[in-house]
């Protein structure tokens, strides 16, 4: 694939944009163990179910109680421990062809897809917004669907305000769609 322009803005994160005429891939690198999201996930997902199977365990005179709370509180941990995991240490790809926009996730080895990506032609506006505690969104309405890429801690897509700026300058290029600032 012939790529005619690779970016690499310097940021914090370092998000590359890989762009052609025929696509645009937006590469979000994982954050690693030691972010906001993990701790505070570790702290209040985690810790309580794991302090809950505890109580359960020390509870004598009623052990029918114990196998549903235990299973229950496994099926929340083992969930909590696969969002860390793909929020954290997965790599986040955007795509952006022609004909359609997805998204996926890339970790040890396994590419987890969207499973109905939108198509382009239903793009209707680029919005860079502002919605709450200083924290930006790039939006892509393709029709009725969004996708947001975000400054926030908690976006499976987070990223920098200056990689915001550079990526909206980039799919409004691409797009030849004016950004629309809220």
């Amino acid at each position: 694939m012939d790529i005619s322009k690779f970016i690499k803005e310097p940021s914090q994160r370092k998000v590359m944009i890989l762009k052609n005429d025929d696509i645009v891939e937006i590469f979000v690198p994982s954050v690693g163990f030691f972010s906001r999201f993990t701790m505070l996930a570790l702290i209040f997902l985690i810790f309580p179910v794991c302090l809950i199977n505890f109580f359960t365990l020390s509870l004598k005179h009623d052990i029918r109680l114990f196998p549903p709370v235990f299973t229950f509180n496994l099926v929340i941990s083992l969930i909590a421990i696969g969002v860390v995991l793909l929020s954290e240490f997965a790599q986040k790809r955007f795509s952006i062809t022609r004909k359609k926009i997805s998204w996926s996730y890339e970790i040890f080895g396994l590419k987890l897809k969207e499973p109905f990506p939108a198509s382009v032609p239903g793009i209707v506006r680029i919005a860079k917004t502002r919605q709450y505690w200083n924290r930006w969104f790039l939006e892509i309405w393709a029709g009725r669907r969004l996708y947001e890429i975000s400054t926030s801690d908690f976006s499976p897509f987070a990223v920098t305000n200056s990689e915001i700026d550079l990526l909206a300058r980039e799919l409004s290029n691409w797009f030849e769609l004016t950004i629309l600032q809220e």
